[in-house]
């Protein structure tokens, strides 16, 4: 018996693109077959795209991705989604009484008044001083 090593594709890919510029930024992507991608970067760095395809079960599946200083984020239709928070209750609504301000001890009361003096001290040296820019 003789086996073939070739792959076959159900669909051949029908088009696909890419282009780059010298800043970095480029964008790529596929279409055709069971499956498509495309996915762009932009001269800040941020990273955006999506793809699908076909699962195990014949359905097709997307996924949206975004990658920038906020971490990588994705979506898809096969990812769970976390329920709405419940509305937060209004204070009253809350049962026991409601707990009372912090209190400044003696200490932190005296700290806080010797800053604000050194504080005034200094901002009033500073608007009495020639101007060193001049």
């Amino acid at each position: 018996m003789k086996t073939s090593n070739k792959l076959y594709r159900t669909s051949p890919i029908q088009s696909q693109y890419h282009a780059q510029d010298e800043l970095g930024q480029y964008s790529f992507g596929y279409a055709g077959g069971p499956a498509a991608r495309s996915e762009t970067r932009d001269a800040f760095g941020i990273v955006r795209g999506s793809y699908n395809y076909v699962d195990s079960d014949g359905k097709i599946q997307t996924q949206h991705y975004v990658a920038d200083a906020l971490g990588f984020r994705v979506s898809g239709t096969n990812l769970p989604v976390a329920p709405d928070a419940p509305a937060a209750a209004p204070l009253a609504a809350l049962p026991g009484p409601l707990p009372e301000p912090v209190q400044d001890t003696p200490e932190v009361a005296a700290a806080k008044t010797a800053f604000r003096i050194a504080y005034d001290e200094a901002a009033a040296a500073a608007a009495a001083a020639p101007d060193a820019r001049k």
